[in-house]
C-alpha cells in the first residue's frame, strides 16, 4: 500500500507593512533602539533594514534627529550589501542609539500607507535583473544615497529615501523592474543634489565677492 506523501503548506512570510503596523502599536511605550529593528527583521535584515530606515526619509516632512543616525546606519548596511553579506550588522554605538519612540512610531504609521501602495506593485519578475550580481551596484548606489540623507540639507532626504525604499523592495521581492525604477529615481536624486550644490556654491561665491 502506497501512502501519499504529506506536504505541509508553506506559510508565506508576513508582509513588512503588517509587521511594522503590528510593532508600531507598541512603540509609544517602548524604548526604541536602532538595533531593535535588526531583531524585528530577522532573515530579511539587509533589504528590510534599508527599507525600514529609508521609508521615514521618503516622507516630505522634516525629520530632526533621525536623518543623521538613519543615514549613517543605511551607509553601513549598504556597504554590507555591496560586499555580499546576507545579514545586517551595526556597530554598538549605532545599534544602542535610542530613538524617540513616539516620534518614530508616528513616522512609521505615516509610512505604512506608502509601503502598502508599493507592495501592491512589486512581485518577482525580471529575475535576471535581480540576481545576486546586483548586490554590488545597488549597494554602492544606496551607500551614496544614504550619505546624501545624512547631510544637513532641508528635505534633502525625500528623493534619496524614496529611491532606497524602491531598491530595497526590489531586493526583497526579487523584482528586477522595481530595481530599474529605483535606479532611475537614484539618478534623479543625484542630479538634484548636484544642481542644488552648484547653486549653493554659486550663491556663496557671489556673497564672498560682495
Amino acid at each position: 500500500m502506497h501512502e501519499r506523501a504529506r506536504t505541509s503548506p508553506q506559510v508565506a512570510p508576513e508582509c513588512l507593512s503588517d509587521l511594522l503596523e503590528r510593532r508600531a502599536l507598541t512603540m509609544a511605550h517602548d524604548k526604541i533602539l536602532v538595533g531593535d529593528m535588526l531583531e524585528l527583521l530577522g532573515e530579511r535584515s539587509i533589504g528590510g533594514m534599508l527599507l525600514l530606515l529609508s521609508l521615514p526619509m521618503a516622507l516630505p516632512v522634516p525629520v530632526p534627529g533621525l536623518s543623521v543616525p538613519f543615514g549613517a546606519s543605511m551607509m553601513i548596511v549598504a556597504a554590507q550589501l555591496a560586499v555580499g553579506r546576507r545579514h545586517a550588522w551595526l556597530p554598538r554605538i549605532l545599534a544602542r542609539r535610542p530613538l524617540g519612540a513616539v516620534a518614530f512610531g508616528k513616522l512609521i504609521e505615516h509610512a505604512i500607507p506608502l509601503l502598502r501602495r508599493l507592495e501592491r506593485f512589486v512581485r518577482p519578475r525580471g529575475r535576471w535583473l535581480a540576481g545576486r550580481w546586483v548586490s554590488l551596484p545597488v549597494g554602492l548606489v544606496c551607500l551614496v544615497l544614504a550619505l546624501i540623507i545624512a547631510l544637513p540639507i532641508p528635505l534633502g532626504h525625500v528623493v534619496p529615501g524614496t529611491a532606497i525604499s524602491v531598491l530595497s523592495l526590489g531586493l526583497l521581492e526579487r523584482d528586477g523592474v522595481a530595481l530599474c525604477i529605483g535606479l532611475i529615481i537614484s539618478a534623479g536624486a543625484l542630479l538634484l543634489v548636484t544642481f542644488a550644490s552648484a547653486g549653493a556654491y554659486g550663491a556663496l561665491s557671489d556673497w564672498w565677492r560682495g
